[in-house]
């Protein structure tokens, strides 16, 4: 039986760091720390989270204590405004508790009450102050979530409006430029916010986070060797960074350097054994070196903390490339009950089935991946496969020519549908089908092997 290939495993970046950005450390403490005590000349709410990152960063640190700290927030932020119902900054940082705590949960156990909620915040904080560019940030985040990404572009755009009218005022105004970065990311115009972390870095070189922050920026633009070295420089200003040795080491995995990039994930580990992203991280490691049990431990570990979609998936890669093929549906299941629109969990369910046999599940898991992503060529190809080993080859050579005509350089969609003609008798366009498939590189020993049989049948 042919195993079907999967694609190179992703090891997930954090999330990026751009709260803190400025706006953001905590009063309520995670875990058994002790709050901040306030002072008669501070306000007791000022360093509450104001975006949504900011409280990302906090699950990290103690994901078992993440609801509590952030419904406690928020009862301290709801007495406050029973005191002062005109109170703008506690209505923004009540939202974005609201925010945080659907984005948390996930998709599938999201409550859209809570974004309801958000949206209702904010929009007071913006009646009471229509200038307020955070209010405008965190409702569109909670419109993104929300996937309603029209109105969450209006109220970036609104943001940035109203932050360059801050920053013409005063062109050092730190913060402002930290958060048009912000609103930037939220738009994905990248360019507009590297331009802002650079000037952020000019004036205030010192702080690792903005490093950090800009190191996500050249990540995603393919700029690796910049990258790393931002956050070599936010590592030397912070050596206990754990989100500046977990980002190296993602950065690593993309150069290749394994051995480096463990040791930042050791690093990471060491100074937070709470942070699943560098247990799922160095999971993915460890696959990349063929160390599949290692990688499945630290999945696991990953998982055990706090589940995540990638995490499922990229075990259930493990399982799948050592055999263990219950288990790789099993995990690819989870991933789907907790994300039904996750396409590829559909693909690589359906090809652990296919290895198992059991073609009818196969192929009702690719249809389903098609019918959510129907561009992807792979697909086809891997239920033409599956039509093909039921004898359904009509079918088969119907798939393979849908993948063909997504890509005509796919190998193994022609060595597919040569298949399928050979076994309904039609030489020529088998032969031809399977010529085309060995000049585009697909496996020669296979391919030949397969002309053979069409000569030997002459």
């Amino acid at each position: 039986m042919m195993k079907l290939a999967l694609p190179k495993i992703l090891a997930p970046w954090t999330r990026a760091t751009l709260c803190s950005l400025a706006l953001a450390a905590v009063l309520v403490a995670c875990g058994d720390d002790p709050a901040p005590k306030s002072t008669s000349d501070s306000d007791p709410f000022e360093d509450l989270p104001s975006n949504v990152d900011g409280y990302m960063d906090l699950g990290e640190m103690d994901p078992a204590g993440f609801e509590s700290m952030v419904e406690k927030n928020i009862e301290t932020l709801s007495e406050q405004i029973r005191n002062d119902s005109t109170n703008v900054d506690s209505y923004v940082k009540r939202g974005v508790a609201y925010v945080s705590l659907y984005a948390y949960s996930g998709p599938a156990g999201g409550d859209e009450g809570l974004l309801e909620q958000a949206v209702a915040d904010f929009t007071k904080a913006i009646d009471l102050d229509p200038s307020n560019a955070s209010a405008y940030i965190g409702r569109g985040e909670a419109y993104d979530f929300w996937m309603q990404r029209d109105r969450a572009v209006r109220e970036y755009d609104t943001a940035v409006k109203h932050l360059t009218e801050s920053i013409g005022r005063d062109s050092q105004d730190v913060d402002a430029l930290l958060e048009r970065a912000y609103a930037y990311n939220g738009l994905h115009e990248f360019d507009k916010r590297l331009q802002d972390l650079n000037s952020v870095i000019e004036l205030a070189p010192g702080n690792p986070e903005t490093l950090i922050s800009r190191s996500f920026v050249h990540y995603q633009s393919g700029e690796l060797d910049i990258a790393i070295r931002d956050l070599d420089a936010a590592i030397r200003l912070d050596p206990n960074s754990v989100s500046a040795h977990n980002s190296r080491g993602s950065a690593f995995i993309e150069t290749e350097e394994y051995d480096k990039a463990l040791r930042d994930f050791d690093k990471a580990i060491s100074l937070n054994p709470n942070f699943r992203w560098a247990y799922g991280n160095r999971g993915s490691v460890y696959y990349l070196k063929g160390e599949y049990e290692r990688a499945i431990q630290d999945y696991g570990k990953a998982i055990a903390i706090r589940p995540y979609n990638v995490a499922y998936r990229n075990r259930g890669r493990a399982y799948y490339d050592i055999g263990e093929y219950d288990k790789a549906i099993q995990d690819y299941s989870t991933a789907i009950d907790k994300s039904p629109d996750y396409t590829a969990g559909y693909r690589y369910r359906g090809n652990a089935y296919y290895m198992q046999g059991e073609y009818d599940k196969a192929i009702q898991d690719y249809s389903s991946a098609i019918d959510n992503s129907p561009e992807y060529p792979q697909t086809y190809v891997d239920r033409g496969f599956a039509y093909y080993m039921q004898g359904e080859y009509g079918r088969a050579i119907e798939d393979h020519a849908s993948a063909i005509r997504l890509d005509e350089n796919d190998p193994s969609a022609y060595f597919g549908r040569g298949l399928a003609h050979s076994s309904l008798g039609d030489a020529s366009n088998a032969r031809s089908d399977l010529n085309r498939a060995l000049e585009l590189g697909h496996d020669r020993d296979k391919v030949e092997a397969e002309l053979k049989k069409l000569d030997n049948n002459l």
